[in-house]
């Protein structure tokens, strides 16, 4: 009765993965993901300057010219950079800096063009700065500062998940490596799935991140309890079925603190994180507690099947050949 409890809940939860990951591509096919955060959510001033001497005191100078500038304007900046790159191509050294300040997604483009527009005049010509080739502009923001990071990151993580898959299957066996393999691809589908599902704003790179992240994290899981069932595998004493059984139960603990801890990881990440960054970061959480349905449920009945019949074929050799030849011969 237990076993078929087991494998009735096994195929309840396989249907409602199949279900969520079929809807979520419909969805995507027909929808896409909900890219809203790529959608305009800021506003940056660039202040552009080029110079062939040191102008530590000018360029103090300048900064207090364009604060002044948005003061005037009724416009608080939210983050203040500046940024240097060395030229020498020419026969004189020379220093082109970027000023840039950042304000929110309510800023008035109006009062945003009057500050620009005070900033270029204040160091026209005519002025001590003329020599300097100051530019003042400003333009709305995107997530586009996502986009190569996420696909690295992606990346990175995708080569990582492969190589510990196949540590895995080396050290473990390949009823938990292919159990493992399984999760994995489970994870990231149903995790892409459910973003598609649930249309939460993501950057247009970041589901692929956020599905690499679920893998990776799959692995992690997968490996607290492939550790457990190996020592069951090297005693020998009970069948593969149980040993993975209990498995579960004894790491159930540790696999549900491990996700948290991770998950606290990415909280602490995304509340002390800027803005865009944090929206980028915080459906991460999503990514961390997939894994823990597919490593306590899914995984460990794909083991099973697969253990259980490596267990029998194992049998089958101990046991000989009893086929119909045999069976004639023993019979005259």
């Amino acid at each position: 009765m237990t076993k078929f409890k087991g494998n009735k809940l096994f195929a309840l939860l396989l249907a409602v993965s199949s279900v969520v990951i079929i809807a979520g591509i419909i969805l995507y096919a027909v929808l896409g993901f909900n890219t809203a955060n790529d959608k305009f959510n800021g506003y940056r001033v660039d202040v552009n300057y080029n110079v062939l001497i040191d102008l530590n005191k000018q360029e103090e100078d300048l900064g207090k010219v364009c604060e002044d500038a948005f003061a005037q304007n009724g416009l608080h900046f939210t983050e203040k950079q500046v940024l240097n790159s060395v030229d020498s191509s020419s026969m004189n050294e020379t220093v082109d800096k970027l000023i840039t300040y950042t304000f929110g997604a309510g800023t008035s483009e109006e009062a945003l063009g009057k500050a620009v527009a005070a900033i270029n005049a204040a160091v026209g010509s005519g002025t001590e700065y003329a020599d300097a080739e100051v530019f003042a502009r400003w333009h709305g923001l995107e997530g586009e500062r996502f986009y190569d990071p996420a696909w690295r990151g992606a990346i990175a993580i995708a080569v990582a998940v492969l190589v510990a898959l196949g540590y895995i299957t080396a050290r473990y066996g390949v009823s938990l490596g292919v159990a493992g393999l399984a999760c994995c691809a489970h994870d990231a589908l149903f995790t892409v799935a459910l973003l598609a599902i649930v249309r939460f704003p993501v950057y247009t790179f970041t589901p692929v991140l956020y599905a690499s992240v679920a893998a990776f994290m799959s692995v992690v899981l997968w490996l607290i309890l492939a550790s457990k069932c190996k020592e069951g595998f090297k005693a020998g004493e009970k069948k593969g079925e149980e040993i993975v059984r209990s498995a579960v139960k004894e790491c159930r603990k540790s696999v549900l603190f491990t996700a948290l801890a991770f998950g606290a990881g990415i909280l602490v990440v995304g509340a002390i994180a800027a803005g865009g960054t944090a929206l980028a970061v915080l459906p991460a959480i999503l990514a961390v507690a997939v894994p823990i349905y597919s490593t306590l449920f899914l995984g460990p009945e794909v083991a099973i099947a697969i253990r259980t019949a490596i267990e029998k074929r194992r049998e089958q050799k101990k046991g000989g050949y009893t086929g119909k030849k045999k069976a004639e011969n023993q019979a005259e």
